[in-house]
């Protein structure tokens, strides 16, 4: 189109200058010009003869009728759309759109009348177009019989969710050697916060068979086919093991007071890190034998194909004890609970890769009560000092006879004669 129209103005440009013929106006604007949401865009106006008394520009409104928005006669340039500020006219002639509105959207006319009062016109549709802000969202949900197989072979629906754009973009899923994955459902919902746009969506179903890793693309004309600001990635693991030891949680049921007495009902849930396939989890008692759940479940975690376990049980507090949440088939990996008068404490262990033990923390009761019993012995050595100092301020001296001496004991005021007394030598 562009190459057609240069040739006709070589053309046009040739037959004036060698043959001095008048020839009318002709007027050139793009069919379309898409300008993002919020941003200035131009619609260009070209015409020949490039001499021109007047250049109008409107606007079609929904009657068919026309709008005058901007026009530029001689020096002078002046309309609504110029007043307003939201339109202008470059040097060019080209219509300047500033800060784009869905209201700017339709039909715009440039009108060329050149200096023997002939006239030519072209139309332009204008477009506001609303690319994505950020890259699409990637969510997995798991159905019932996902959650209770758990395996490698359970299907994962995995749902990919573009921002709001205008026209809407198309989404694309492709495995980690690029070959495309099939939809088995999409949507294009209307958008909650621009009129006129659309949220995308895109539902894919997997089985996890390996690691893989797997993309999700918008397209659209606007933002490319590769914008890598447009894509998503998650990652999918055959096996996933928990980084962390089970938390555990308590909850008072019955006899619930400050501390914990003979009669508290507790429950105690244990929950597992995020694993694939899920672990199990088994309470037991201090001498080793298993303490049977009230309740268990599995959620799906927040890592996509990875699933969350929950064990409950219900403890009738009887005397101090410890009770241990252990991770099945997880070396190392259990939360330990010591239930006792002063309160509940929950010390978290897993071991390395070497074997070796690693002490998360937690609440500790009897570092509590080492420490405890290390302030106690401060105070009182800090009381003992006390003792001494006040005894040794108040204490009244006394001179002990010698052999074959008589005992007296000093007064007050035999300090003050500087003992002249002969009684009082020793």
């Amino acid at each position: 189109m562009a190459s057609a129209n240069a040739i006709l103005s070589s053309f046009l440009i040739f037959i004036t200058a060698n043959f001095k013929v008048a020839l009318p106006v002709t007027v050139t604007t793009p069919e379309q010009v898409n300008i993002p949401l919020g941003r200035t865009g131009e619609i260009p106006c070209n015409f020949y003869p490039p001499s021109y008394a007047a250049i109008y520009w409107t606007r079609r409104d929904d009657a068919d009728g026309k709008e005058h928005v901007i026009s530029r006669v001689g020096e002078d340039v002046t309309g609504s759309g110029f007043d307003s500020g939201n339109f202008n006219l470059t040097e060019d002639n080209a219509l300047q759109i500033r800060y784009m509105q869905l209201k700017d959207e339709g039909r715009y006319e440039c009108q060329v009348l050149d200096t023997n009062y002939e006239d030519d016109a072209s139309e332009t549709q204008v477009i506001a177009i609303v690319t994505p802000e950020t890259a699409p969202r990637i969510t997995w949900s798991c159905g019932d019989q996902c959650i209770s197989q758990h395996g490698p072979s359970s299907i994962l629906n995995l749902t990919c969710t573009s921002d709001e754009a205008k026209p809407p973009v198309k989404l694309i899923w492709t495995n980690d050697q690029g070959t495309p994955i099939e939809a088995v459902s999409s949507s294009t919902p209307n958008g909650t916060m621009l009129v006129g746009s659309s949220v995308t969506t895109s539902t894919i179903q997997y089985v996890v068979k390996r690691n893989n890793t797997l993309t999700c693309q918008a397209e659209s004309e606007m933002i490319g086919k590769r914008s890598s600001e447009q894509r998503s990635t998650v990652k999918l693991y055959e096996s996933v093991t928990p980084d962390e030891a089970p938390s555990v949680t308590t909850t008072c049921v019955n006899h619930c007071r400050t501390g914990i007495d003979v009669g508290t009902l507790l429950n105690l849930t244990c929950t597992s890190g995020e694993a694939r396939p899920p672990i199990k989890l088994k309470w037991k008692n201090s001498h080793g034998s298993p303490i049977v759940t009230i309740s268990s479940d599995v959620q799906v975690g927040s890592t996509v194909g990875t699933f969350v376990t929950t064990a409950v049980i219900q403890y009738t507090f009887k005397s101090n004890t410890t009770l241990t949440c252990q991770a099945a088939g997880l070396t190392g990996q259990m939360t330990i609970v010591q239930l006792n008068e002063m309160g509940i404490g929950t010390s978290a262990h897993r071991e390395n890769l070497n074997g070796s033990e690693i002490d998360e923390g937690g609440f500790d009761l009897v570092t509590i009560l080492l420490v405890a019993v290390a302030v106690a012995v401060g105070v009182v050595i800090i009381l003992g000092i006390a003792v001494a100092v006040l005894y040794k301020k108040n204490k009244e001296y006394s001179f002990f006879p010698r052999s074959g001496k008589s005992y007296h004991r000093a007064e007050p005021e035999d300090y003050i004669r500087g003992y002249s007394d002969e009684s009082h030598k020793l």
